[in-house]
C-alpha cells in the first residue's frame, strides 16, 4: 500500500466522542476502500457499504452491559468509538484485524489463556511488571495481536493506557495515551506496509 495514512482530513488530537469516531471511521472507511479494496474484499459494493465499512452502533445499555461484565468503565474514547461502530472488521493494524464489538471485549487473561508464562519464571527474569500488566488489561481487537487497555493506568480524563501487543513474540509496544491514539497508530502501520 503506497497511499498514505488518509486524504489530509484527519484529525490532530485522537477522537474521543461518538461524533469525532463516526467522522474519523466514515473517512477511513473512504480511505480503507480506495488503498486497500483490491486486496480486501468489500461486501456488495452498495452505495451504504461504499459510504460505511463499520458495525451499527452500540446503544448506552451494551456498554452498560459490558461494564457490569467486566467490572471497569469503559475509557471515553473507546465508549465514544462503540457509539459510532460497534466493533470494526476491517485491519486496523498488521496483526489486529478487528476491534472487538461489546460482547467481544474481555480481559486478556480470557482471549488468550494459553499465553500466561509461569509466574514464577517472570520472577526470575524481573518481568513480574509484565505480567501484572498482562492480568489487569483489557483486550479490545482480534487477530495475532491484541490491543490491550490498562485499567489501572488511567488518566485524569479517563483514559487508560493502551498497548498494541505482539502476542506471537511477546513484544509489548510502549503505550499510548488512548484507545484512539492506539487506532492512529495503527492506521498508519497499515499505511505504511
Amino acid at each position: 500500500m503506497t497511499d498514505d495514512a488518509g486524504s489530509g482530513a484527519l484529525p490532530t488530537s485522537p477522537p474521543v466522542t461518538a461524533e469525532e469516531w463516526r467522522a474519523y471511521l466514515t473517512e477511513y472507511s473512504d480511505w480503507f476502500q480506495r488503498v486497500i479494496e483490491d486486496t480486501v474484499p468489500v461486501d456488495d459494493g452498495s452505495a451504504e457499504q461504499a459510504a460505511w465499512i463499520g458495525n451499527e452502533p452500540a446503544t448506552e445499555e451494551m456498554i452498560a452491559a459490558t461494564e457490569e461484565r467486566l467490572g471497569v468503565r469503559l475509557p471515553p474514547s473507546l465508549r465514544g468509538f462503540l457509539l459510532a461502530s460497534n466493533g470494526w472488521g476491517h485491519m486496523v493494524s498488521q496483526g489486529c484485524d478487528a476491534i472487538s464489538s461489546c460482547d467481544e471485549i474481555d480481559w486478556f487473561r480470557n482471549t488468550h489463556p494459553s499465553f500466561f508464562p509461569d509466574e514464577d519464571e517472570l520472577a526470575e527474569r524481573g518481568d513480574l511488571d509484565l505480567y501484572e500488566i498482562y492480568t489487569r488489561c483489557l483486550n479490545v481487537a482480534q487477530g495475532s495481536d491484541a490491543f490491550l487497555l490498562d485499567t489501572v493506568k488511567i488518566s485524569a480524563a479517563g483514559e487508560y493506557d493502551a498497548y498494541l501487543f505482539a502476542v506471537k513474540y511477546g513484544v509489548l509496544e510502549p503505550p499510548c495515551k488512548s484507545f484512539g491514539e492506539l487506532i492512529a497508530q495503527g492506521r498508519e502501520e497499515v499505511a505504511e506496509s
